[in-house]
């Protein structure tokens, strides 16, 4: 897995290269990034790498059916961390559906982590 992006969030980890694939297809909308500022400190940011990030490419959330579709950043951090710092009240966002969701995980629920 080495040639492909992944992001893991406690016990879940996502092919960020395969939901970008995905996302691709998919509606671009608007959403307000600050009720996700809270999250910051719980994800790993590499601080040299923020103020880089492009704006304007859309953030990939992800449904999670274990909890109850609930929106879950999976790509996209640094963008969040730059929009909070900038005071941005607005950025792109693609939502996958519990399906796509499910077809990028790695592991994490009901999927086995992979052997070593």
């Amino acid at each position: 897995m080495s040639d492909r992006e992944v992001f893991q969030f406690l016990a879940f980890r996502w092919d960020i290269t395969k939901a970008q694939q995905i996302a691709a297809d998919l509606p671009v909308h608007r959403f307000d990034p600050q009720p996700w500022f809270g999250w910051l400190a719980a994800v790993a940011l590499d601080e040299d790498h923020i103020p880089a990030v492009d704006l304007d490419r859309p953030i990939i959330a992800v449904r999670l059916r274990e909890a109850d579709g609930a929106a879950m950043i999976i790509d996209g951090w640094h963008r969040v961390a730059r929009a909070q710092r900038d005071g941005v009240t607005e950025l792109p966002i693609v939502v996958l559906d519990e399906d796509q969701e499910y077809q990028v995980r790695i592991f994490g629920g009901d999927k086995v982590p992979c052997s070593p």
